[in-house]
């Protein structure tokens, strides 16, 4: 036998509640803008599939953290948030956030965008309208 062996699927349950369930994951590196932001923190609701994009610096926990406080004085707290498994996600600081808000963290398989999807599919159209955007004008 090559490869892994067979294992059970997961699927995470839908909901019926906006602002329930959020996909987050982190787009970038692009180009710098004048503020020095390379990265963009992309914010979906899993209901609405309403979609909020930050600028940010860098992709660490502790922006992650800002940004959904932020999202937190507006709309609250979600249940719970899916991401991928990248450092700024399994950082102790990012699970600590989410144990203290009493959220969900529920992380996707490694290698599979498609397990994130919504997040997945607006990084599809967006990186393209920002390289366009920044071919266009480099200043921005």
């Amino acid at each position: 036998m090559h490869g892994k062996g067979e294992g059970f699927l997961n699927p995470i349950a839908k909901d019926n509640v906006p602002l329930n369930t959020y996909h987050i994951d982190f787009v970038g590196p692009l180009p710098s803008t004048n503020k020095r932001y390379q990265h963009i923190f992309t914010v979906v609701d899993a209901f609405t599939k309403f979609t909020w994009f930050y600028p940010v610096k860098s992709p660490s926990a502790q922006e992650a953290i800002d940004k959904l406080k932020l999202q937190q004085t507006i709309f609250g707290n979600p249940s719970r948030i899916i991401t991928d498994r990248c450092s700024a996600f399994t950082a102790n600081e990012f699970e600590t956030y989410c144990s203290d808000e009493g959220i969900q963290h529920l992380k996707i398989t490694t290698g599979i965008p498609r397990g994130n999807g919504q997040i997945e599919r607006m990084h599809m159209i967006v990186i393209p309208v920002l390289s366009k955007l920044s071919h266009d004008d480099p200043t921005k």
